[in-house]
């Protein structure tokens, strides 16, 4: 190995001028590809194919075509119903505006909302208000709407202040550009109606809301944290190495990296999503690491006298072992991520891993080659390096870790047994409402639809009569209907229409519309006779969203309140144990988007257990087999374990769920914390066979790698807590974890690791000249 690596170090120095040639080559080349790439936050993208829960979804997308919908709450003046002159023409001219969208198919609404009622010998449907301007028609609105069961609180509230537009949304499977468009649109459209300076209150929820502020959120956020955090980072660089290269050097390698990646994804056509705006972040934090270890490498080698081209190749040859294993190690930490049995986390896993051996593979190329171009450096960036601050630091922390090293690890495993005990308490919950802000609009529009319709989310569930037209059986028919009533009881949901509703208002007009008629048919033919009569009133509902064209599936959509993950669960699990009891003959399977989410949660669940062992399982053996040994390999990875652990303790007591995002951020960082562990320990182990005691090696690897160690983590902790003021809470969590377990990291890389080194290889002093050496140095 040691061979190869300085046939690696002597060909990166000696062909420098083709190194940088073919890296600029390659970046130009990895721009073409990135024309693949878009964004894709479609619920069914998070499943791999086959999954039960993807093939139920398409099932319901096929049957029923649009599924996802457009609401669009409007509230009454206090001394005003939703019939008032005023109020309608609102309505009148929203539903206008969506009718006119390529991306709505149907628009429901009281301006033109139909009743279907008796008509002497005939039934008829006509217009509930047939001119909004007209006093008497608004009055006989009124009244008609008050024997309006499918209207009264699902499309209009029964005391009248509450009504809301529903749009069926036109349904593409893996993009979201119409609902970006329709939004666009539609956000542009009330802006010249004026409504917000007229005082209109208008509340907009629903799939294509989430879909546009989940894409708008985030990308306002990269927009302007990215860079700014990318410029605190390089002021913090720039006074940790008082030189301009070392500024800019590391992102000459983040931003080659990132290109490169992006290419690669582009050439794999695996679109952006939410779970991917972890991406450059992780890239920034290994990116940071690995070129600041370099930087101080090469600046201690050109202090040993050595030429640029020497110290570039000395640098290789000193680093590309412990570099190899915490780029290795990282990408374990990635690809832990990809037994989670969801499609964006399974692609996310790999292009992280493909980042972090990129990274190393840039790292140990381009920027030796660049290196070895630079003549000298600043007395200032000398002293930064060997002998400023940091240098006092890391000299003074040997004798204060051995001096307090029982306190530190009694301190240690205090944590460790807390963060233990904490843990298992983690809950997880995707629940995508958190990603927004309190006080978010969507948020509480979100709140609004729960208050007021008693949910906006559905759980759709399909129903199989068995054959075609079996929708018409009365006994069918029962059934269904006796499960819609049991649903709609439930404190959690809201009004469900359905075909059975349709049925009893037919039924009821076709008899004088006499209530006592709102009944099912009891009949097969009459059933059908029922839909066919409707259909020849000329109504402009479809129906094709409750029923499929064969009339063998019927579909209900049941309104949800937005709820945690546990709690849909049950209620999930509830009405299955429904049906599974009482109707052990009726053939239905729940799905919908909820659902969808809700199956994420279980995956979820199941996959940060599985990720967090095989990393920690592929980041031990790597320990073992760098160090050669199971007790130093074990060692190793304890500082590297706790701050996951102590940061997944620190969720529980904030009350903060473990979701989608915490836990790619905690997989993900858990690679990356063990690089600096990796640094230390290799230093302390070399120090170890060249004769050191063990004061002595620790006081090595602390003026060798330490330095390194606490450059790195002051300028990550500090460039992601930047992330803090993000509108998103997904970035938010990516900045406050990551800021945390670096941290923690660091306190357990200069405290405890030397602590637990000094408790086991104990203290002796057969070599102490070394440290007497290095006091002497740093005087110097």
């Amino acid at each position: 190995m040691n061979r190869f690596i300085a046939m690696w170090a002597s060909a990166v120095v000696r062909g420098r001028g083709w190194v940088i040639t073919l890296a600029v080559i390659a970046f130009g080349l990895a721009f073409i590809p990135m024309n693949n790439l878009y964004y894709d936050n479609a619920n069914e993208r998070f499943f791999v194919e086959g999954d039960p829960n993807l093939a139920a979804f398409n099932q319901l997308l096929e049957l029923f075509g649009d599924i996802e919908y457009l609401s669009v709450g409007l509230t009454a003046h206090s001394d005003e119903d939703v019939f008032s002159q005023t109020n309608l023409r609102i309505i009148n001219d929203i539903t206008e505006f969506l009718e006119d969208q390529p991306e709505i198919t149907q628009v429901r609404s009281l301006s033109q909302y139909e009743y279907t009622h008796s008509d002497g010998a005939m039934m008829a449907t006509d217009e509930l208000i047939e001119d909004i301007n007209a006093p008497y028609d608004r009055e006989r609105a009124r009244e008609l709407i008050a024997h309006q069961p499918m209207a009264l609180g699902s499309l209009v509230t029964e005391d009248l202040a509450h009504t809301r537009v529903v749009a069926r949304v036109r349904y593409q499977v893996g993009r979201n550009d119409n609902k970006m468009t329709l939004m666009a649109n539609f956000r542009e459209f009330i802006a010249a109606q004026g409504y917000a300076e007229q005082g209109v209150n208008l509340h907009l929820s629903g799939q294509p809301v989430f879909t546009e502020q989940f894409e708008v959120l985030s990308k306002r956020d990269q927009s302007w944290i990215n860079p700014t955090m990318a410029v605190v980072m390089i002021i913090i660089l720039f006074f940790s190495f008082r030189s301009w290269l070392a500024m800019l050097l590391p992102w000459v390698v983040i931003g080659t990296s990132i290109v490169y990646v992006t290419g690669i994804q582009g050439v794999m056509v695996w679109p952006h999503s939410v779970v991917e705006s972890a991406m450059v972040p992780a890239l920034i934090i290994i990116g940071i690491g690995i070129s600041v270890h370099v930087l101080v490498e090469f600046y201690h080698a050109r202090s040993e006298n050595l030429s640029p081209q020497e110290a570039a190749e000395k640098t290789i040859q000193r680093l590309w072992t412990p570099a190899f294993y915490t780029a290795l190690t990282t990408a374990a930490g990635f690809l832990a991520l990809s037994v989670t049995e969801l499609l964006p986390v399974k692609q996310f896993a790999w292009l992280g891993a493909i980042g972090a051996m990129m990274l190393f593979f840039v790292a140990f190329t381009l920027l030796p080659a660049l290196l070895s171009f630079v003549k000298g450096f600043s007395t200032k960036t000398d002293r930064a390096v060997n002998s400023g601050l940091m240098a006092a630091l890391t000299h003074r922390l040997p004798d204060f870790t051995l001096r307090y090293r029982k306190p530190l690890l009694f301190l240690g495993v205090g944590l460790l047994i807390g963060s233990l005990v904490l843990v298992p308490q983690l809950k997880v919950d995707s629940n995508f409402i958190t990603y927004f802000k309190e006080g978010n609009q969507t948020r509480l529009d979100l709140e609004y639809f729960d208050n007021t319709y008693t949910g906006i989310q559905n759980i759709d569930v399909i129903i199989d009569s068995g054959a075609e037209g079996g929708i018409h059986e009365p006994d069918f028919l029962q059934k269904v209907d006796a499960l819609q009533q049991w649903l709609e009881a439930l404190p959690e949901t809201g009004a469900v229409n359905s075909l059975v509703d349709f049925h009893r208002e037919i039924n009821q007009a076709l008899h004088f519309d006499d209530p006592n008629w709102y009944q099912l048919p009891t009949d097969r033919q009459m059933a059908a006779q029922f839909l066919l009569l409707y259909d020849n009133t000329g109504a402009e509902e479809d129906l094709t969203d409750a029923k499929d064209f064969y009339e063998r599936y019927l579909r209900l959509a049941v309104p949800i309140k937005n709820l945690d993950a546990s709690t849909t669960r049950t209620l999930l699990n509830n009405i299955e144990q429904r049906l599974a009891e009482h109707h052990p003959t009726l053939k239905a399977q729940l799905t919908g988007s909820l659902v969808m989410y809700n199956a994420q949660d279980i995956y979820i669940n199941e996959g940060m257990t599985k990720s967090f062992a095989v990393a920690l399982a592929i980041i031990g053996l790597s320990f073992i087999v760098l160090f050669r040994s199971v007790k130093y390999g074990l060692i190793a990875l304890i500082p590297s374990v706790v701050p996951i652990l102590i940061t997944g303790a620190l969720l529980v007591t904030l009350g903060i769920p473990l979701n989608l995002g915490t836990m790619i951020v905690g997989a993900m960082t858990m690679g990356i914390a063990v690089d600096d562990a990796i640094h230390v320990m290799n230093r302390y182990l070399r120090a170890k066979q060249e004769g050191y005691n063990t004061r002595d090696a620790i006081a090595q690897a602390m003026n060798q790698a330490g330095r390194a160690v606490i450059f790195t983590s002051i300028v990550l902790v500090c460039g992601f807590s930047v992330m803090l003021l993000g509108s998103f809470i997904p970035y938010i969590y990516t900045g406050l974890f990551a800021a945390t377990i670096m941290a923690l990291a660091l306190l357990g890389d200069l405290l405890f690791l030397p602590a637990l080194l000094f408790v086991i290889d104990r203290p002796t002093r057969t070599h102490a000249s070394a440290t007497t050496q290095l006091r002497e140095e740093h005087a110097q």
